[in-house]
């Protein structure tokens, strides 16, 4: 598994690292604006997204996953190294938007409501969003094909529902910033922990269904 991990990472280190780099940019120079925390956020959801669309995108172009089944390896060996993939990259990206917060921090042009933790605990909700909404693209990928998950991507842009209907969710959001305010460790480690749980679960499923595919 962490040959085909490796392999992955190889083939698109450049790609990885541009996007890396070009984000962390981003985030250094445009945190210095009013809604800072939220652009922040904001790309620490998209630079996951982009690791794992590019992984996926590569493999179908190349014909990876047929080349892959004719080799002896296990199809659960495949969907897990994807996951597992997924998941370092996930994380990966993750401290990435932490670091150049935290550097924007220092240089005194980003300064998060509550202090430098804040902005760690309130990082640690739009990281348990995409680990959730990348196990269900990693799975749409598997049953189906790079095109059909793709539209998994589009899945964020639910996001803007409180803009359309602000009386509706104005209650949701208010309750999820008092959470983030009170009690903050005990409901982030729950979240953390569910998400990783669904992670999980779309993992296994994603084995079951690409056992049985017939890949050309």
């Amino acid at each position: 598994m962490w040959t085909l991990i490796a392999k992955d990472l190889r083939v698109l280190r450049s790609s990885i690292l541009t996007y890396a780099l070009m984000v962390a940019a981003m985030i250094l120079f445009f945190s210095r604006m009013e809604m800072g925390s939220a652009f922040i956020a904001t790309w620490s959801i998209v630079l996951p997204y982009v690791f794992s669309g590019r992984i996926c995108y590569q493999e179908e172009v190349d014909g990876g996953l047929g080349l892959l089944r004719s080799l002896p390896v296990s199809p659960g060996a495949i969907v897990a190294s994807k996951f597992a993939g997924g998941l370092l990259l996930t994380i990966g990206g993750w401290f990435i938007g932490i670091a150049a917060g935290g550097l924007a921090h220092w240089l005194g042009w980003f300064a998060p409501q509550g202090g430098s933790s804040f902005q760690f605990i309130s990082l640690a909700f739009p990281l348990a969003l995409v680990l959730v909404l990348e196990g269900l693209f990693f799975l749409a990928f598997f049953t189906w094909d790079y095109r059909r998950a793709s539209y998994v991507m589009l899945l964020p842009l639910l996001g803007f529902l409180p803009l359309a209907f602000p009386s509706f969710f104005r209650p949701v959001i208010r309750w999820v910033v008092d959470r983030i305010s009170v009690d903050s460790w005990y409901y982030l480690m729950g979240l953390l922990l569910a998400s990783l749980i669904c992670y999980l679960a779309f993992g296994l499923l994603a084995a079951w269904v690409f056992t049985r595919k017939d890949v050309g």
